[in-house]
């Protein structure tokens, strides 16, 4: 499922208008059809359209006429004076205004009840805190028990951070067109959207392509390999993981079992000979091992590099002057990689590690990347996609900045998100 960002879905809009010729009238048209049909849906006795400046509240004004039309008892609480719109958001105010759509103030919310209430207040561009009339109808929107439909996304979330704007609408369903924007899936926005609809209104597709897409079940499912009854294990590679240290074992063998699992045809680990080595002869039977002990760290790393497909490397390696040399001999190697856990502390101390001519894939969390990037996690959280993007293609690596929702970065620019997981992987060793 492709998405975009508020800026590019703007852009579109405005071709399509400005140089196709379709008439903005008819998107808003389209659009509140769209809405209005869902809001039917729940059979509502009374609803109200908080309406605001921009062409979200023209798309508002639009869903309350056509409600009306239908025969549902409709209010409209504009927060602002109708000749204070603009271009199509002004055509259907005054249309309704013609039809007699009964109009209310603010106070309405203590006056009446509502069984549906339709947050048209701000759009996917919004980039500052509401404030004053329209910070006080989101809160009222949110106390007052009614189910919320929100247009295009709820009010006060930005449309490309997902971040809250110091306050913003709960919507049950949010109902937005043509194509899902960034705004609507990552967090904490999600908490916020509800259920999400996207509903197509006639927007052709850009030829510039999109900003991203969010991976599906099905496109996950075609990722996996198919393999004939006749395989043998030599077909699917020989995986090398360096990983492991006195202490930290578990992060090996997680690891290791998960490798193995994804299929690698064989799996080497070259972990610590003392303390880890044993364990994971003993729980992951099928992974042949090389030990080591610190000052040979180095000399069996370079061996084991020899003849293999793929290289993993941190789990569990450790923050000691041993790990840092494993990092460099695995990045100076011509081998893809996947370096994760204590491999990015490491790295983080000598990024320029990362200009290699072979595939290097990252895995940090929000605080590694913050340390990759030399930022707080505060400001990762806050531009995640951005700051992925940037980091990928400045180092020519894949980036999987993991979370809810995990973003997925790649050198030659295209993104993704990955919106499977769940809770119970915030714990230890789910990353490993």
């Amino acid at each position: 499922m492709r998405i975009v960002t508020p800026e590019r879905m703007r852009l579109i809009e405005g071709y399509a208008i400005n140089e196709l010729g379709i008439d903005g009238m008819i998107l808003m048209e389209r659009a509140a059809l769209a809405l209005a049909k869902e809001v039917r849906r729940e059979n509502p006795s009374r609803v109200l359209c908080v309406c605001g400046l921009g062409n979200n509240g023209g798309d508002g004004w639009a869903c309350a006429r056509m409600l009306h039309l239908w025969g549902i008892k409709v209010d409209i609480l504009s927060l602002c004076a109708v000749e204070k719109l603009h271009g199509d958001a002004r055509k259907n105010a005054e249309i309704c205004v013609k039809l007699g759509i009964g109009q209310t103030e603010l106070d309405a919310f203590a006056k009446n009840r509502y069984d549906v209430i339709v947050d048209g207040i701000f759009g996917t561009g919004l980039s500052r805190a509401p404030e004053g009339v329209f910070a006080e109808a989101i809160r009222l929107i949110n106390e007052s028990g009614a189910k919320v439909f929100a247009v295009d996304i709820p009010s006060g979330i930005d449309g490309e951070t997902g971040q809250v704007l110091s306050c913003a609408v709960k919507a049950d369903v949010t109902v937005t067109f043509q194509w899902a924007k960034y705004g609507h899936y990552l967090y904490p926005a999600p908490d916020y959207v509800g259920k999400l609809i996207i509903a197509d209104i006639g927007v052709p597709e850009p030829a510039q392509g999109f900003d991203a897409q969010v991976l599906t079940d099905a496109q996950a499912e075609a990722l996996k390999p198919l393999r004939r009854r006749d395989a043998y294990k030599n077909q699917f590679g020989h995986a090398l993981l360096a990983a492991g240290s006195r202490g930290m074992a578990g992060a090996c063998i997680l690891a290791a079992t998960s490798c193995l699992r994804a299929g690698a045809g064989l799996l080497t680990v070259c972990t610590d000979e003392a303390s880890v080595m044993p364990q994971v002869q003993a729980v992951v039977p099928s992974a042949m091992c090389i030990g080591y002990a610190d000052e040979s760290a180095c000399v069996r790393i370079r061996e084991a590099l020899k003849g293999k497909t793929a290289v993993g490397f941190g789990c569990g390696a450790g923050r000691n002057g041993v790990g840092a040399d494993i990092l460099r001999e695995v990045l100076s190697s011509a081998l893809p990689s996947v370096i994760d856990a204590d491999g990015l502390w490491h790295l983080a101390q000598e990024p320029f590690l990362l200009q290699r001519g072979a595939q290097t894939v990252l895995t940090p969390h929000m605080g590694e990347m913050a340390r990759l990037c030399g930022l707080s996690a505060a400001e990762i959280t806050e531009n995640r996609v951005e700051i992925a993007e940037q980091f990928a293609l400045s180092y020519g690596v894949t980036v999987v900045l993991k979370g809810a929702y995990t973003v997925v970065a790649e050198p030659d620019g295209n993104t993704y998100i990955n919106m499977t997981g769940n809770p119970a992987l915030a714990t230890g060793g789910s990353g490993d």
